[in-house]
């Protein structure tokens, strides 16, 4: 189990951080693709500079923080993939002719592809959730 958590930490840190990275990179664009999914489009550019530092953070912390802050970084995690499975179900659901926007603007058009890879990712946090409950060692 110790194996499937450090994969699964690798797998959701680097994707977390990468994405991060490339949102980063374009607020505006990001903000954009936000306000596309007709969720809360007033806060759109609030989110496109907030959330892209979040995923990095919330990445690194998978990555290098020791367990106290890993376990934190995870919730974080699942917070971060549910919130976006409910974005794009949501959009999905409704017919929104959108982009994803999963990793900035470019991106690949919401199809149910895009909301099973979501699912799938927040169901990859979850298990990590539940078998990385506890420090090396354990207590």
């Amino acid at each position: 189990m110790k194996l499937v958590a450090l994969l699964l930490r690798l797998g959701l840190g680097g994707l977390l951080v990468v994405a991060g990275v490339l949102t980063l990179r374009a607020p505006g664009a990001f903000a954009t693709e936000i306000s596309n999914y007709q969720l809360f489009p007033h806060v759109a550019a609030t989110l496109a500079t907030t959330l892209p530092a979040v995923e990095f953070l919330v990445g690194l912390g998978l990555l290098v923080f020791p367990w106290s802050w890993r376990r934190a970084a995870t919730l974080g995690t699942v917070l971060l993939m549910g919130t976006f499975s409910l974005a794009v179900g949501s959009a999905y659901f409704r017919h929104i002719n959108i982009e994803c926007g999963c990793f900035g603007s470019g991106g690949s058009p919401i199809t149910g592809v895009t909301l099973v890879r979501n699912v799938s990712l927040l169901a990859a946090a979850l298990l990590l959730l539940r078998i990385d409950g506890r420090p090396a060692g354990g207590r």
